[in-house]
């Protein structure tokens, strides 16, 4: 039986050598852009509506009226050049269609736009000049779908680094480093295929997967052979055979994690998350607009509003920054002239029953203010309301209350393959150790791993060498003996 299971260990070692050493020497990109390409962190200042503004403005339907519109999507106070203006995305267009209002004459600003926005963000974050600036529609190689946002403008800065800036928040997607975007092509090319197809082709999760599980096979058969044969086996001298079992013993159960957690998260890949392609929805209509929200923010004592749609009332979400531990989070109450018995609650179920038609009980809920172990950092968009429901208990909704997106939908299988990812892949139980710590303990375990395989595949050449020698001398004998005999 041991032979049989070094037998296969050996050929499903030799089938996937190749890709795993890529596998494993491009993981090493990831910690790479983490420690070595990071771009500096920005301020990114709350916008806050000075009080003097809400009582000379002219109200929003007024102004909405005046032009013509009748849906949109969003509205809120944005400040460009120390001026505030009515950021409203007017409904029923494929991209948003975003107006700017002054909030003193209720006119167009005809010199700004969206573009222009952006670009005064970008540039009062970094503190320096813009090079140039670009509408990002679909997700790259640069600008990875693991950064969630669309649609964003990508600024490029006087020092080269790149500023994904979404305007309809006023944040920052991503903000990358010239090194980094390089570093996450050849990652995404080499560590996820992607020079095969897209995120979810068959073509490109097939063979991956096929490689995960030969891996998955080679690690168990190597782990049980090596483990039974060991007594016999070992030894004090340091030489190839013996620096292959060792090392291959020690860091098999390393091996497993990472083909095991590769192979979870490719199957997870032939069932696509499709509520990511969602929008809120073109909700809100002019006409049901009865308040002025600038009003309520100055009654409300808050910094800002958005509208949002409940049923058939258009309300305002006043949102007023606070501190937590000196850590700033953001605060909602909902008003319509006075304040009104609704909740950031019943504002996220109106979004699910609008884009997933989810109709039941609220079994419990949660206001999300940071990334942890239950919405991780992955997920981008803070804070979010997480909830679960009576009849779907297992499944946890996570919406964004003012924007009104869906940000994670987790059931207990992406809820293990998270975890079975975060700890058995990224190492993640590491973290209290500090990340450089947890990184050179995986660079160590990549690097053990990559030395272990090259031990094989050298081991092998040598026995085949070995085999074809003996081949040759029985053939050279065997003619010896023939001549002699004659």
């Amino acid at each position: 039986m041991i032979k049989s299971l070094l037998v296969w260990h050996r050929r499903f070692a030799l089938l996937c050598v190749i890709p795993f050493v890529v596998w494993a020497l491009s993981g090493l990109l990831h910690p790479a852009m983490s420690h070595f390409a990071k771009a500096e962190r920005l301020n990114t200042p709350f916008i806050k509506v000075p009080n003097h503004i809400s009582a000379i403005a002219v109200p929003l339907k007024s102004i909405l009226v005046a032009h013509n519109i009748t849906a949109f999507s969003h509205a809120r106070v944005i400040e460009y050049n120390a001026a505030y203006y009515y950021q409203v995305a007017v409904a029923h267009a494929p991209l948003p269609h975003i107006y700017y209002f002054s909030v003193e004459t209720g006119l167009i600003n005809s010199a700004l736009n969206d573009e222009r926005y952006a670009l005064y963000l970008a540039q009062s974050w970094a503190e320096q000049a813009a090079l140039g600036i670009e509408l990002i529609n679909k997700f790259s190689p640069e600008y990875a779908e693991i950064n969630r946002i669309l649609p964003v403008h990508r600024v490029t800065l006087q020092n080269k680094n790149r500023l994904y800036v979404d305007t309809l928040s006023s944040r920052i997607a991503a903000h990358n480093t010239p090194l980094r975007e390089s570093l996450s092509y050849w990652f995404k090319q080499l560590h996820t295929f992607e020079f095969i197809g897209e995120r979810h082709s068959l073509w490109r999760i097939t063979p991956m997967l096929t490689i995960s599980l030969l891996l998955f096979g080679t690690g168990v058969f190597g782990l049980v052979s090596y483990a039974l044969l060991w007594r016999r086996l070992k030894s004090k001298r340091v030489n190839t055979p013996v620096l292959h079992r060792s090392l291959g013993i020690v860091l098999s159960v390393c091996m497993l994690g990472f083909a095991s957690s590769s192979i979870h998260i490719l199957v997870d890949k032939f069932f696509p998350e499709t509520f990511r392609a969602l929008s809120p929805g073109n909700a809100i209509f002019t006409d049901r607009l009865n308040h002025d929200p600038l009003k309520d923010v100055l009654d409300s004592n808050g910094d800002n509003f958005q509208l949002v749609a409940v049923g058939e009332q258009v309300v305002t979400q006043v949102a007023k920054q606070a501190f937590v531990q000196k850590r700033p989070i953001v605060e909602f109450s909902y008003w319509q002239n006075s304040a009104v018995n609704i909740t950031s609650v019943d504002v996220a179920l109106a979004q699910l029953q609008r884009q997933l038609n989810i109709s039941d009980t609220v079994l419990n809920w949660q206001k999300i203010d940071k990334f942890g172990q239950t919405y991780g950092f992955i997920n981008k968009r803070l804070p979010v309301i997480q909830m679960r429901f009576v009849n779907t208990p297992d499944v946890l909704y996570s919406v964004e209350p003012h924007t009104g997106f869906i940000a994670n939908i987790e059931t207990n299988w992406q809820s293990a393959r998270s975890w079975h990812f975060g700890y058995l892949h990224k190492y993640h139980f590491l973290n209290p150790l500090g990340r450089e710590v947890r990184d050179v303990i995986v660079t160590g375990i990549i690097i053990g791993l990559v030395l272990t395989a090259l031990c094989g595949v050298r081991l092998y050449i040598g026995r085949r060498r070995r085999q074809k020698s003996a081949i040759v001398r029985r053939g050279v004998l065997s003619s010896g003996r023939y001549v002699d005999s004659h």
